[in-house]
């Protein structure tokens, strides 16, 4: 009797312990994977350090998947990382995941020499359930590099985590719509930096539904007849002004370098420099205007530079003594920029910054009182709205003054008198790669912010109505990262109000590279306006130099230019 009992006790608990082990078993295979990802070695022969964080930022979005997949945070994995020796390699990947309970560890190399580029990854099994998946590709361009890693990322959660990728958007295939593997890198992603400074990559958003972009036939392209190109210049230009420096009625063009001021004058059909200053060590340049604020007849030169720190503005005013130029203000914390208004003219603002905000509220204009510049009554602008990027007027010929101007997203948007947003563009314009960073407490790394590029508004095309004219860099690795951006290419585009929206009438030829910044006057002195591009065609390499020139376009006969 008490064998059976001791039998069926027995049964009872077998099952019963089976059943917990059974249950415990599920739970472990339901438990999400852990991926360490390591920052790939960078084999390259520019400055590529913003792309080595935009890899992992790329990877870890790519690779997370709910309840399934976990990511392990970079402050874990960077301090396990502090004590590894490299080379590093599977042996010590293994290590590495072992320490932080990983299941995979992925690394690898990204590898850049002139216009080559091949990126090599592992990803490697902790446990060694599975051979280590290896990923070799080679492309022609940077631009190669997002739909490199958008096909590791696809293969390594089919092959390892079995979890097929929807195929996305189709692109066009042609010289300038590549196969980008039908992922979202398809989409062209923007950053988003709310008031603290936080960043993320979000899709393009779809224009406002009830203004949107107007349809139509494609806009003109403005030909090679009216097309003129400078020399080139070993520099990076980050921004271009035009103005009567010397006060003999005749315009100068201004640009600036990271460090280096020039202003020459359109002679012979050339640009004939007539002053240069390679500026000071701790400047780092990110903007120039041109205006005569001060009335006497010469126009000033307003650059906008920001300490080497990174943590404060120190900009300065240059003027014309009749033998070169001279400072006549110097350490200002201000931001500068020069808007024109229609029927006011040129006016020039300023803003403040803090360490911690880029940008603090206000905006105000200025006027030469007491031999200095003196700040007026803030503008009445909408939320977020900074001096880049803006501009004001009556674009709809309906008496009301509007706001036009760039989000963060470099989308054109349109805000009526009371702030609020009345259309928004469904495509990017603009693209700047000039920044100013911020810094927060306990954070080492500061945040990254791009500046808007300038909004110029005239009649161009004399139909009486005024008209939107912006810049539009693109590429693959565009605005895709926080801290991270590339443009391959870049026109002008003009915009035209054609209710119920704005419409490109418009658009120069393609410009491999960038257009940094652009100005709208008569720079070749022959009494008619042109736009004038910052061309940078090359960023420069330890063995290249950086190659920029200036691009004019005449914009004087709107029946063969502009229709």
């Amino acid at each position: 009797m008490k064998t059976k009992v001791l039998k069926r006790m027995f049964v009872i608990v077998l099952l019963f312990s089976s059943a917990l082990l059974a249950a415990g078993i599920g739970a472990m295979a339901d438990e999400p994977s852990r991926v360490v990802i390591v920052p790939f070695k960078m084999n390259t022969d520019r400055d590529l350090s913003f792309l080595k964080e935009g890899i992992v930022d790329m990877l870890t979005s790519r690779l997370s998947l709910d309840d399934e997949v976990i990511v392990v945070g970079r402050e874990d994995t960077d301090s396990v990382l502090k004590e590894v020796s490299m080379p590093f390699n599977e042996k010590i990947a293994r290590a590495v995941g072992t320490r932080l309970q990983a299941d995979y560890v992925l690394f690898g190399s990204l590898t850049i020499l002139g216009n080559s580029v091949s990126l090599d990854g592992k990803m490697v099994d902790v446990h060694q359930k599975r051979p280590t998946l290896n990923f070799f590709k080679q492309g022609k361009e940077i631009d190669d590099v997002i739909p490199q890693i958008g096909l590791f990322a696809t293969e390594i959660k089919e092959k390892v985590f079995g979890s097929p990728v929807a195929a996305g958007p189709q692109v066009p295939k042609g010289p300038e719509h590549r196969d980008v593997y039908a992922h979202p890198e398809t989409l062209l992603a923007v950053e988003s930096i709310d008031q603290e400074g936080a960043s993320s990559a979000k899709a393009v958003p779809e224009a406002v539904p009830e203004l949107a972009e107007t349809s139509g036939p494609a806009p003109s392209e403005i030909t090679s007849a009216g097309f003129w190109k400078s020399q080139d210049f070993k520099v990076i230009m980050k921004g271009i002004a035009l103005g009567d420096i010397d006060g003999d009625s005749k315009t100068e063009v201004v640009f600036i370098g990271d460090r280096r001021v020039c202003v020459h004058r359109f002679e012979n059909q050339r640009l004939v420099k007539i002053w240069e200053d390679d500026g000071k060590r701790h400047r780092s340049l990110i903007g120039v205007d041109v205006a005569d604020v001060n009335g006497n007849g010469r126009a000033e030169i307003f650059v906008t530079s920001v300490h080497t720190s990174g943590e404060r503005l120190n900009s300065y005013v240059l003027e014309w003594d009749g033998h070169g130029l001279e400072p006549i203000s110097q350490g200002d914390s201000w931001y500068y920029r020069v808007i024109e208004v229609p029927d006011l003219g040129r006016v020039l603002l300023g803003q403040k910054r803090s360490m911690d905000r880029p940008f603090l509220p206000g905006v105000y204009p200025f006027t030469w009182r007491n031999g200095e510049y003196a700040p007026e009554g803030a503008l009445t602008l909408p939320k977020g709205v900074n001096i880049f990027g803006f501009s004001l007027c009556d674009l709809m010929n309906n008496g009301q003054q509007m706001t036009i101007a760039f989000d963060r997203g470099d989308h054109v948007c349109i805000f009526n008198p009371s702030g609020q947003q009345e259309w928004k563009s469904g495509k990017c314009y603009g693209g700047s790669m000039n920044y100013v960073e911020s810094w927060s407490k306990n954070v080492d790394t500061p945040r990254r912010h791009y500046l808007s590029q300038r909004i110029y508004i005239r009649d161009l095309d004399g139909d009486g109505k005024q008209d939107i004219v912006v810049p539009s860099n693109k590429g693959s690795l565009g605005r895709l990262f926080a801290r991270l951006r590339w443009f391959s290419s870049g026109h002008m585009a003009c915009l035209s109000w054609k209710a119920p929206g704005l419409a490109a009438i418009w658009q120069t030829p393609e410009l491999s590279g960038y257009i940094s910044d652009y100005a709208i006057g008569d720079f070749d002195n022959d009494g008619r306006d042109e736009v004038v591009a910052a061309h940078v065609a090359k960023r420069g390499t330890i063995i290249s130099s950086a190659m920029s020139s200036i691009i004019g376009y005449e914009l004087t006969q709107p029946s063969q230019a502009l229709k």
